[in-house]
């Protein structure tokens, strides 16, 4: 009897000990993409960035959102094949209904795009995630953003200078983010019923969605968005002028930058999250982007299984 007591103070005392470990040692990470069949292999490599660099302290759990008619199960397979490749991740693909979005604009992006203003109502175990588009690389591991001060913020993101789209719901500011790379409260979204909010939105301004979801984000939370520290989505600008162009808004009634230069020169120079809006590397293989982040796509690429098939699939000659 005595032996058999001991045994189980053994195995609950391991049991506890194992649970404290995995909260001390592994920082679990949520990170979100939408996406469609043709943006399968771009997220593939970002994905494949941010195993490649995350720290032997981080799990990633991956939720990809994806068109629940259309999307293709060979693709599931590539991208939750990761799994087996990386330790400590998970990757769970989510259906969407596109009924979900009847009324929604997509001159610009495919519908794929809304889905990121969902992700409060589908993901409910998290009270943050970190949202990215495909078409971005990822140098570090994303912990430090994933912890960010968000304040009483709903959303952070990196700058966009098309603040003067705001004008044409009457609202002037110059915290206006781009939606490719964001750190979302979902706690607040739940709590604040933010995603009915988002929906009564489109209904009503469908016609005015010119950037679509970035245009509901933007006028909905106007006043709980900020920007994110630039080396957290810095975009794939070819020259340092480039670079100060675009934090430079015109605006004399909102002439404020920002982000300083010196802290936005160095995160072009050392980012952590490149997001690759100028110029794809996939198909645009020319100086127009700068031809590091350029060619460190294609060495992403070459880390995956699928590396052939890449340059297949993009007639590419790597």
């Amino acid at each position: 009897m005595k032996n058999v007591i001991f045994f189980n103070i053994i195995i609950l005392l391991f049991i506890l000990l194992n649970s404290f470990y995995c909260k001390v040692i592994f920082q679990k990470v949520g990170i979100a993409y939408a996406l469609n069949n043709q943006y399968t292999f771009p997220t593939l490599v970002s994905m494949t960035s941010i195993l490649e660099n995350s720290s032997s302290h981080t799990y990633y759990i991956f939720y990809l959102l994806v068109d629940k008619k259309a999307f293709k199960n060979d693709n599931k397979r590539i991208l939750t094949n990761l799994e087996k490749k990386y330790d400590r991740c998970e990757v769970n693909i989510i259906e969407i209904s596109d009924e979900s979005f009847k009324n929604a604009n997509t001159k610009r992006y495919p519908l794929a795009a809304y889905y990121r203003l969902i992700l409060a109502e589908i993901i409910h175990d998290l009270n943050r995630i970190i949202y990215l588009d495909g078409d971005t690389l990822i140098y570090d591991d994303l912990s430090e953003m994933y912890n960010l001060d968000m304040g009483n913020n709903i959303i952070l993101g990196f700058v966009d200078n098309s603040y003067k789209k705001a004008e044409e719901f009457g609202i002037k500011t110059y915290k206006y983010i781009v939606s490719g790379v964001l750190l979302i409260n979902l706690k607040k979204i739940r709590k604040e019923n933010i995603t009915q909010k988002f929906f009564e939105f489109i209904n009503k301004y469908q016609d005015k969605l010119t950037q679509e979801d970035q245009t509901v984000i933007n006028i909905v939370l106007h006043g709980r968005i900020d920007f994110l520290p630039p080396k957290f989505g810095i975009w794939n600008f070819h020259t340092r002028e480039s670079v100060l162009h675009h934090n430079n808004y015109q605006n004399q009634n909102l002439g404020i930058k920002a982000y300083n230069e010196k802290e936005i020169i160095k995160a072009w120079n050392t980012p952590t999250i490149i997001h690759y809006v100028r110029a794809k590397p996939w198909r645009i293989r020319t100086k127009i982007t700068n031809i590091k982040f350029h060619e460190d796509w294609w060495e992403y690429a070459r880390m995956t299984d699928h590396y052939k098939y890449i340059v297949s699939f993009y007639r590419g000659e790597k």
